[in-house]
């Protein structure tokens, strides 16, 4: 029969719940990422729609992209901005005279939704991977919370003189340990492609702000153009038509 001073140092073995806390912690992202959906393309096919159909679908420059300037990556870019704009239709079309409008490219909208599918699949996969970590976080705490219990039940056992009884819930403690050891390891191998994944979403957000910028800077310079042009016609045509007439006919 094992005696009781032989139990002691297996009662102490094992990993404790402070000594994987780093790994059990929630994770905490590293960026912020704040993502307006399908703002851009619904502006666009309403505005375009309107136009099309003769209605009052006129607004001032860089409201069909209004999303654009709400950020930050307004609607991802639209996601699908940019794709099926062909003159096939009224509403095509209208999309074709409103992005001339603006100043902006087929290229343009082409790198933003390039910028804005890169991004969401890396949310994507940046998700998936963290509820894959606080799943194996949530299972660790578990399997920690069971060693716990067999602990103080083989404790428990030994104090009441049964050495065979506390010997069976520490064999039975080392097996979820060593499972418990198998799954930190794993939340460590997630945290690590954690990281890598939030350094390469990072990169791309930057990427998708430059894009933002030029966008916006684009439609900046092409209202600021319009409204040049706008005011040098008027000032030519400023003139009263009913006294140019009189002018003309020698009467001051």
């Amino acid at each position: 029969m094992m005696k009781r001073a032989a139990l002691v140092p297996l009662l102490m073995v094992g990993v404790r719940l402070q000594e994987v806390a780093s790994f059990l912690a929630p994770h905490q992202p590293q960026t912020s990422h704040v993502i307006l959906r399908n703002k851009i393309q619904q502006n666009l096919e309403e505005n375009s729609r309107r136009k099309a159909q003769g209605g009052a679908g006129e607004t001032v420059a860089g409201a069909v992209l209004g999303g654009m300037l709400l950020g930050p990556f307004g609607a991802l870019f639209g996601a699908q901005i940019g794709a099926n704009m062909g003159a096939n239709n009224a509403v095509d079309r209208a999309k074709k005279e409103e992005m001339q409008r603006l100043g902006v490219t087929q290229q343009m909208l082409d790198t933003a939704q390039e910028c804005g599918l890169a991004l969401e699949r890396s949310m994507e996969g940046l998700q998936a991977t963290q509820d894959s970590l606080q799943t194996q976080q949530s299972f660790a705490k578990m399997l920690d919370s069971d060693a716990a219990a067999l602990y103080e039940k083989a404790k428990t056992a030994l104090d009441e003189g049964n050495e065979e009884r506390a010997k069976d819930f520490l064999f039975e403690r080392s097996k979820v340990q060593d499972k418990l050891k198998g799954v930190l390891i794993q939340c460590a191998d997630a945290k690590k492609r954690l990281e890598t994944m939030e350094s390469n979403v990072a990169a791309i957000e930057r990427r998708a702000k430059e894009v933002e910028t030029l966008l916006q800077r684009t439609i900046a310079a092409k209202t600021t153009s319009d409204v040049q042009m706008s005011s040098m016609d008027f000032s030519l045509s400023e003139e009263d038509p009913l006294l140019k007439k009189f002018r003309d006919a020698g009467i001051d």
